[in-house]
């Protein structure tokens, strides 16, 4: 028996809300592409089902990807119908300064210009038209797109500032923008010129390597949080101390993704124990309660962990920049289990090319004492779904796994083969069987050769 034609009607028009939401993402953390191409076979296997679904689909989906209608009057088999697009979607590359769409086969197909300014003003000045929005998902962003302006509310995926941005720039975005995803911001940038874009886009912004100004900019004595609407942050390195100014500043903060030098951030919480190891001895405990020495006595030369303090001149030892990251780990801690956050997916990568290869497959044989302070760290995300990380332990992942059920989704990337693809799929069988709770588990080798 099949359900009466209303409910089936009701169930697309949800469907299509869900369409609609996957169409106008402008991109983020997670695989833009990946996710596009489900929305198409989505669309097409509803629009197959019956002639009444297909009716319903077409009434009922109003943003347009990359000009995906035909023209009123030639729109009989088109799924998207013009007189109902409300938001249309396009897709901009800087490097090569023009519009393009995907073919099946991935490669990029030019859309000249004049046919995108033709194409949006027959949409824009079609009778009875409902067009209003225009997205263009760019990549670093830093001059005009010559399209027509006025006509619609235009957003943008991205907008770098960098020192050649000046306030004529500024001005003409101000002018031309509604709204923007990500803002990039470098440190040659002007702040009155960040300071100038942030006031209009403060909801939605990331990418900053200058995180203790904005967050307690002095504007004439009164302190400014630039932070307190971020809600996603992109960074390839982040010291210590911004990491914690980030994570405090920022309760909206919903997403994190951060590079770290894999070494370093493990022998400064080995050097705490080592230190706490010498205590032990001075008082003469017994050698085998003594906690057991690190496979790395190697210190990276990258400094990225404690930039801010080499760049302005205040070099430190290695005892105190052990000291001091090991406050800030803990401080950070400490507060992630005291407050609430809403931190859901948060991204740890290796980007430090010292000891690079070095260190992913040495932290295969870290020591369970480093293990449970790594584990203390993940665990202290009590929102967090979605957790993605670019080196792996066995005994890291399974201890996560254990003390932090809120996580649901587990994203590993390998740069080699360090556990093989036979391994890796018994592994997340097992992890999917024994914990109902996780959704998704996945180990990517991406067989890095050098």
């Amino acid at each position: 028996m099949s359900l009466p034609i209303y409910l089936q009607k009701y169930i697309v028009k949800i469907l299509c809300i869900h369409i609609d939401y996957g169409n106008g993402i402008m991109g983020g953390f997670d695989d833009y592409r990946e996710g596009e191409q489900k929305i198409k076979k989505l669309m097409i296997t509803i629009a197959l089902v019956s002639k009444e679904w297909f009716k319903t689909l077409s009434d009922n989906l109003t943003i347009s990807v990359d000009f995906n209608y035909k023209e009123k009057g030639k729109d009989q088999y088109s799924i998207i119908k013009s007189d109902n697009i409300k938001t249309l979607k396009l897709h901009y590359q800087h490097d090569t300064q023009q519009f393009y769409v995907m073919d099946s086969g991935g490669f990029q197909i030019e859309l000249p210009i004049e046919i995108v300014n033709d194409k949006i003003m027959k949409l824009s000045t079609m009778e009875g038209t409902n067009f209003k929005y225009l997205k263009i998902r760019n990549v670093k962003h830093q001059s005009e797109i010559d399209v027509l302006d006025k006509l619609y509310q235009l957003s943008i995926c991205e907008f770098s500032i960098n020192s050649n941005i000046n306030l004529e720039k500024i001005n003409d975005l101000k002018r031309t923008v509604s709204n923007m995803l990500i803002l990039l911001v470098h440190e040659t940038a002007s702040f009155e010129i960040i300071q100038d874009v942030l006031v209009p886009y403060a909801k939605r912004y990331f990418n900053f390597s200058i995180i203790d100004i904005l967050s307690s900019y002095d504007d004439g004595g009164n302190k400014i949080n630039y932070l307190s609407n971020l809600l996603r942050y992109s960074q390839p390195k982040i010291s210590i101390s911004e990491l914690d100014t980030l994570i405090k500043s920022s309760p909206k903060l919903n997403h994190i993704s951060i590079g770290i030098c894999l070494n370093s951030f493990l022998y400064y919480l080995y050097t705490e124990i080592k230190q706490q190891q010498q205590q032990q001895q001075q008082h003469q405990i017994e050698k085998e309660d003594l906690i057991p020495i690190y496979y790395s006595q190697k210190i990276c030369s990258c400094n990225s962990l404690f930039f801010h303090e080499s760049r302005d001149g205040k070099l430190m030892k290695e005892n105190e920049k052990s000291i001091k990251f090991n406050n800030y780990y803990s401080s950070i801690i400490k507060y992630l289990n005291e407050n609430e956050n809403s931190i859901n997916q948060f991204r740890i990568y290796n980007d430090c090319l010292h000891y690079y290869k070095y260190s992913m497959f040495e932290f295969l044989k870290a020591p369970t004492f480093l293990i449970d302070k790594f584990v203390s760290f993940i665990s202290s995300f009590k929102s967090l779904k979605i957790f993605e990380v670019h080196f792996f332990n066995k005994q890291l992942i399974n201890q996560i796994v254990i003390k932090n059920q809120n996580i649901t989704h587990y994203r590993i990337t390998l740069p080699y083969e360090i556990i093989s693809q036979e391994d890796a799929l018994e592994y997340s069988n097992e992890i999917l069987l024994n914990n109902p709770h996780i959704i998704e588990f996945k180990i990517i080798n991406v067989n890095k050769k050098n």
